[in-house]
């Protein structure tokens, strides 16, 4: 078992040693873009979603109160398409207890909904943006929304969140080739520019093998331009950051291939249909649903079986080893 207690505040630890108090929770599987690298087809937006506000509000208050987590990231999907995100945030801040809140979006809805999710509760924001050309969104989003997305970020700047993010897949077709323009664009704004490797996907084996760079020539430009390693402050990512003295821009690099960093993961994943994920790439799953309609006690108790089945997660090769192929059906 686990060396956890269900009241401690401490984060759960992993057979590893890690501690894990990070939770990624997914509220729907809808999405109103069609990226390339990731829904080409796009995403069915009517479709209903199957974790109501009760259930997260239920999964919520067992990471935070029980199982002692700090943050919580709300992913999709794209979160935005449901209307009743600023519930949501509300009971995951207010309800559960989760010391940050955050948000992943493609940022086309974040203008005119920022203020009200901020007052609910949102302290941070990281926003998708792939390159500053209109055009090439355009190519790589599937719809044109450069323009709304950008709003959001100045949105986003202006509600007052503790940090606002931007997230850019590196692509060989793009993003090292606009490298100078994001650093140019962000530079003496308060924003955290970070730089995406990009991640294989089941049945985008060929786009992946044709448009992933290595991070490593980004990283060795930014030392070399006077950035330096910036500390962490609490909980979070995989980010490796830096910044240049004097100037608020943060730079960041997420290398899951190229530095593998299983061996400081933090972060548990909840699906948005409600399934347990020990590993971004793992193969079995626990049903969380059944317990949350019992309670968070359920939940956590559910999570703390799961967890003395999570592996070591280390990747051969640059790709991912499946892991915790025994937790298929826990909880369910």
């Amino acid at each position: 078992m686990t060396d956890a207690h269900p009241d401690d505040r401490h984060g759960l630890r992993d057979p590893q040693g890690r501690t894990l108090d990070y939770l990624r929770l997914s509220i729907t599987e809808r999405c109103d873009l069609k990226c390339s690298y990731c829904r080409a087809d796009g995403a069915d937006v009517a479709a209903p979603d199957a974790m109501s506000l009760a259930d997260i509000r239920a999964i919520g208050v067992a990471f935070a109160r029980h199982l002692g987590f700090l943050k919580v990231r709300v992913t999709g999907g794209e979160p935005l398409l449901r209307a009743d995100l600023p519930s949501i945030v509300r009971a995951l801040r207010a309800d559960a207890g989760f010391e940050r809140v955050a948000l992943t979006t493609n940022g086309r809805l974040l203008a005119g909904t920022v203020r009200e999710l901020a007052a609910a509760g949102l302290d941070q924001v990281n926003v998708s943006l792939d390159t500053l050309c209109e055009g090439a969104f355009r190519e790589i989003r599937g719809v044109d929304a450069f323009g709304a997305v950008t709003r959001g970020i100045d949105a986003a700047l202006d509600a007052g969140l503790r940090r606002v993010k931007v997230n850019v897949v590196l692509l060989r077709s793009f993003g090292f080739a606009e490298f100078d323009s994001f650093l140019a664009w962000g530079r003496g704004r308060p924003l955290e520019v970070r730089f995406l490797e990009l991640m294989p996907i089941e049945g985008r084996e060929e786009f992946h093998q044709r448009e992933h760079m290595s991070s490593e020539p980004l990283i060795q430009r930014v030392v070399a331009d006077g950035f330096e390693p910036a500390g962490r402050d609490g909980p979070g990512g995989p980010a490796v950051v830096y910044q240049r003295p004097g100037d608020p821009l943060r730079i960041g690099f997420v290398s899951p291939i190229t530095r593998p960093f299983c061996a400081e993961c933090n972060r548990l994943r909840v699906t948005s249909r409600g399934a347990l994920k020990l590993c971004l790439f793992g193969s079995g799953f626990a049903d969380l649903l059944p317990a949350a309609r019992s309670g968070p006690e359920a939940v956590a108790e559910v999570v703390h079986r799961a967890v003395v089945l999570r592996e070591d997660g280390i990747r051969s090769q640059g790709r991912p080893i499946p892991c915790q192929a025994g937790l298929r059906g826990i909880g369910g």
